[in-house]
């Protein structure tokens, strides 16, 4: 009997909707897809995206969605956190929202969780995405849920709340919400109202990066996934997307040398 062959390590990204529809091609580029394909044969990819849930929700199942740690099994390498729409929406109707404190609490727990530092993976936080309410108005009439809206000023709330549990977790931050805005024209100091808000009317550019005010579109995952890999290569660049040599090769390709076949991307 051959030798068996070793698991693959994961890349795990859990999340909401809009990380479960990152691997979604229908509308085009898909942030999930491209870095399956970066860490092709390198680490496992893995979407653990759950449409509609918030961190209460997170905290019942994140001991379900990794693997548990033994010798013999896998290893989570990376778990990206991308939580914050869901728990910024104040409708009651939908029942999804979190209040601050709590919202940074579970946090801070998932993060600490024994399921996640049994594997001492490297940690990324992605802040909520901002909304844009004319499109969310829109959105709402859609599905037959009567107002409020999710609120342009309660995404950016949310995304300081993730970058004040990074600081506090010591975690690195990928901070979604300000580089759309930045595209938007907005940034930090600029005067109120912000783009996105009824006030304002639609923001055009906002409207490229989420193709109904609340989820993420193509242009706006490349975005998401190019600030995503320059991150990794600033902090952690001994696993550089797309020139990690491969985890598993037999002897032919082991005598091309790693430089050459993998790393080179010859194929």
């Amino acid at each position: 009997m051959g030798q068996q062959m070793a698991c693959l390590d994961q890349f795990v990204i859990f999340g909401d909707s809009i990380t479960q529809g990152a691997w979604d091609q229908s509308r085009g580029f898909a942030m999930g897809a491209e870095l399956a394909s970066a860490y092709s044969r390198r680490f496992d990819v893995m979407n653990r995206g759950f449409s509609g849930y918030n961190t209460d929700h997170a905290l019942k199942v994140v001991h379900n969605i990794l693997p548990q740690a033994h010798p013999q099994q896998v290893a989570v390498r990376f778990l990206v956190i991308w939580f914050g729409a869901n728990d910024a929406n104040k409708n009651p109707i939908q029942a999804q929202y979190v209040p601050p404190d709590r919202f940074k609490k579970n946090l801070l727990e998932i993060i600490n969780h024994p399921v996640v530092t049994v594997h001492s993976p490297n940690i990324i936080l992605i802040t909520p995405p901002p909304f844009e309410e004319t499109m969310l108005v829109e959105l709402q009439e859609e599905w037959g849920v009567p107002p409020p809206t999710r609120k342009a000023m309660d995404a950016q709330e949310y995304a300081e709340l993730v970058k004040e549990v990074g600081k506090e977790a010591g975690v690195p931050v990928l901070d979604v919400w300000s580089a759309f805005m930045e595209k938007a024209g907005w940034k930090a100091g600029d005067p109120l109202p912000i783009p996105g808000t009824l006030e304002l009317g639609k923001s055009k550019e906002l409207e490229e990066l989420s193709y109904d005010g609340l989820h993420v579109s193509p242009q706006g995952y490349r975005i998401v996934f190019d600030e995503l890999v320059k991150l990794i290569n600033e902090k952690w660049p001994e696993y550089p997307p797309y020139k990690m040599p491969y985890a598993v090769k037999v002897q032919w390709e082991k005598d091309m040398g790693a430089e050459f076949w993998d790393v080179k991307n010859m194929i």
